[in-house]
């Protein structure tokens, strides 16, 4: 026997010892297919900056096989971790994307309307209102009317009126007590 063969039956070569494999060298890996790995990765995901980042981790996972003996294919295997690598990226923004979405019935819309119940009860109020200073003595109706629809000052009314500011003030109080007791305040 010669000493290849020897050493082959020691356990310690491969048996065909000119047939002896390096160790798996990653970056000659990265060097070689890293353009190729890149565009590769554009056309499958959207961005420019997604294919690199993806390429990054692709390398950062291949490192773990550095020096290793068993890689029979390092290209095949290193498309594969980076095809593992975008499909994750691609779980894990299907899942942010679902984690934004809200339902709609948790939404609150911005209008400039107020909400139907709001407008029903504004109407009931304001009917009330209306048969509340119907109800007013003609006098304080008179009053409260020109205070509140015309728009004229104490002074204005007692003139017109021919009542003294005073009797103005006591008009309103009393109308604006009749309202709010009938509308629902005190």
């Amino acid at each position: 026997m010669n000493n290849a063969t020897e050493h082959a039956y020691a356990g310690n070569v491969p048996f065909d010892s000119g047939h002896v494999r390096k160790g798996l060298s990653v970056e000659d890996v990265i060097r070689r297919h890293h353009d190729a790995l890149i565009r590769f990765l554009r056309k499958r995901l959207r961005t420019p900056e997604d294919a690199s980042d993806v390429a990054q981790e692709t390398y950062i996972r291949m490192m773990q096989y550095n020096g290793s003996t068993e890689v029979q294919s390092p290209s095949s295997m290193l498309y594969r971790i980076a095809i593992n690598v975008a499909n994750d990226l691609g779980r894990s923004e299907q899942v942010r994307r679902a984690s934004d979405q809200t339902s709609i019935d948790d939404l609150e819309l911005a209008s400039d309307q107020p909400p139907p119940e709001r407008i029903v009860a504004g109407m009931q109020d304001l009917s009330l209102l209306y048969d509340a200073i119907a109800h007013l003595p003609p006098k304080c109706q008179q009053v409260f009317l020109l205070s509140r629809v015309r728009g004229m000052t104490y002074p204005e009314i007692a003139q017109h009126c021919g009542i003294s500011v005073k009797m103005v003030e006591k008009h309103i109080g009393r109308a604006l007590s009749v309202c709010l007791k009938k509308v629902g305040g005190a």
